[in-house]
């Protein structure tokens, strides 16, 4: 399975990257700009997008701009130290599978994606 991972903290997407890499292909970015880039000439099963991405960008605004160009279709996740119930609405309604909260683990992972409804 690839994973595409997007934080903008480093250390959180060092930590998920690592995390994560010990069972599956990851590929992690800081930036909107060089996300989008990378997933124009790439493919990748899963999205993790962080909810917060700095000034004026969130989950579901990186969601908008990849979306799109995706060539083929990914389950798509929000990473989270704490949303509340409205807000994991808003994400379900913008196109969110679920919340997955931080730190990532391998369990806590597999227990959304995995064991979680199968690719739309």
């Amino acid at each position: 399975m690839k994973i595409l991972v997007v934080d903008d903290e480093e250390l959180d997407l060092f930590i998920t990257s690592k995390m994560l890499s010990l069972e599956y292909e990851i590929q992690g970015f800081t930036s909107l700009k060089e996300t989008v880039e990378w997933v124009r000439d790439n493919d990748f099963d899963v999205v993790l997008i962080d909810y917060y991405l700095g000034p004026g960008i969130y989950a579901t605004e990186m969601l908008k701009q990849i979306m799109p160009i995706c060539k083929k279709p990914v389950r798509p996740f929000v990473l989270s130290n704490y949303v509340d119930d409205k807000q994991i609405l808003e994400l379900k309604n913008a196109g969110f599978e679920d919340v997955i909260y931080k730190p990532v683990t391998l369990d806590s992972f597999r227990r959304k994606v995995e064991l979680g409804k199968p690719a739309r």
